[in-house]
């Protein structure tokens, strides 16, 4: 009977174990990827907003810029990720999911985390 108490205690604890180890990779996994958010930067964002987040053409928003962008909620980033955007003087509209039709929530989400760390001071 000691062995199984024994073993039943054992079992308690890894079963308790095995839990924290699951939300921890739960909470973990749940945050932004900021290299997948780069990765998506580079193929989707790069040719119109620069390697440096200025803008390549007239009239695209300047990440860098307090003012700019990044001024905004997350969630009004997303919409205008999703749905696409025209910013006044702008030469080009965003088209929605900045071209790439392929963009999940997950990237998007990733890529506002990236920018923000990489074009915001």
């Amino acid at each position: 009977m000691t062995i199984k108490s024994a073993s039943g205690t054992m079992a308690a604890h890894l079963a308790g174990l095995l839990v924290s180890v699951s939300l921890s990779t739960a909470a973990f996994a749940g945050g932004p990827d900021l290299a997948n958010g780069q990765e998506r930067y580079e193929e989707t964002c790069i040719a119109c907003h620069g390697d440096n987040g200025k803008g390549t053409m007239p009239g695209i928003p300047n990440f860098a810029s307090a003012k700019g962008p990044f001024a905004k909620t997350d969630a009004e980033l997303t919409t205008s990720i999703i749905e696409g955007l025209e910013s006044p003087g702008a030469d080009l509209a965003m088209p929605a999911m900045g071209g790439n039709p392929d963009l999940t929530e997950d990237d998007v989400r990733d890529l506002i985390a990236y920018m923000r760390k990489a074009f915001t001071k």
